[in-house]
């Protein structure tokens, strides 16, 4: 695809704002599609936070131009615009600002340097056509296409996941049911290690996220469900590293058949159940996912297993190799259990 929506849409909406302010009349309309340009990338969220900071900035870079040209005439230009830059750059690292303080910058420069003869215009229509940029990115970020941030992260769990149901398909799928073990892992360090950045990706729109979602985004049933998606997405990839560290051995493999059987069968029925949790994640709406109707169903195997267990005959097995077999059951337990808790704190957000 040669043209994506979110590059038309900027297209589309720089346009609009060039042929608005050339139809006004007022000077400096070209502020107004660059204001646009440099805030209506990504998604909404996002946006938000670079109109914050560019506004932020602006009005920055204004005060310390006003405050600086009249106040430091008594010195050699240069250092007077030295001195502003160095109290812009100060008072916007107490602002956090990350990128406002580049508007700032480019205001006490120009301001000083270009429109020193026309300051009483200059810096009104400035601001003016900055804001009118900032708030038509911010709407055509809803109207056009609309590039939500939420849309983002669900689509983002729903390939995560895709990934894990995977990865838990081939952690049962190398549990022979013959002997216990199907050869070489399938499963090594480095899909943890994926597993865990595509979580990280997540994380790292959590900011943008609270910004889209106003004040109080902790109360919003949207971010409550991606809160609890996020404790357990870490506990499943958990334990994905955990069985990968603590791999079933050849030894004593028809002993413990029974044992990895009800291991791959729990596996194969979590990968189910992750499958459809990336379905729905993964269908476009304006409203939360559906979540399951019916809880989670375990399957005969893992029910039963504790009786297996209490079979006289494990006991023959080297301990070592019963300690792993112990980490395994625990971190089938811990899985299992939080896909149960995620889906209960699922139904209940969803509207009555």
């Amino acid at each position: 695809m040669l043209i994506t929506r979110s590059e038309l849409r900027l297209a589309l909406t720089a346009g609009l704002s060039n042929g608005f302010s050339s139809l006004s009349g007022l000077a400096f309309g070209y502020y107004a599609p660059l204001a646009v340009v440099s805030v209506a990338t990504g998604s909404y969220g996002g946006a938000l936070e670079l109109g914050r900071q560019r506004l932020l900035g602006t009005v920055l870079g204004i005060v310390l131009l006003l405050v600086g040209y009249w106040g430091l005439k008594g010195i050699p230009m240069p250092l007077a615009v030295a001195i502003t830059l160095a109290a812009l750059r100060l008072l916007g690292g107490w602002l956090k600002l990350l990128v406002g303080y580049k508007v700032g910058g480019l205001i006490v420069v120009m301001g000083w340097l270009v429109h020193a003869d026309n300051l009483v215009n200059w810096i009104p229509l400035r601001f003016f056509w900055t804001v009118f940029g900032v708030l038509l990115a911010l709407l055509s970020l809803r109207l056009f296409w609309p590039a939500r941030t939420l849309d983002g992260v669900f689509q983002l769990y729903a390939d995560l996941f895709q990934d894990l149901q995977r990865t838990y398909r081939l952690l049962a799928e190398r549990l022979d049911a013959q002997n216990g073990y199907a050869g070489s892992a399938d499963v090594s360090v480095d899909d943890y290690r994926r597993l865990r950045a595509r979580l990280v990706a997540v994380r790292q729109l959590l900011p943008q996220l609270r910004q889209e979602l106003g004040g109080s985004p902790e109360r919003h049933p949207s971010y409550q469900l991606i809160s609890r998606l996020d404790d357990t997405c870490s506990r499943l990839i958990v334990m994905v590293g955990g069985m990968t560290r603590q791999a079933p051995s050849a030894d004593h493999a028809a002993l413990l058949s029974s044992v990895h059987q009800a291991e791959a069968a729990l596996l194969l029925s979590l990968a189910s159940r992750l499958e459809l949790w990336q379905q729905r994640f993964s269908l476009r709406r304006r409203t939360l996912p559906q979540a399951p109707e019916d809880a989670l169903q375990l399957p005969d195997r893992w029910l039963t297993l504790n009786a297996e267990l209490n079979n006289p005959a494990l006991n023959s097995a080297p301990l070592q190799r019963l300690q792993r077999i112990a980490t395994r059951l625990l971190l089938c337990r811990q899985a299992e259990q939080a896909i149960r808790a995620a889906e209960e704190q699922w139904r209940s957000l969803m509207p009555r």
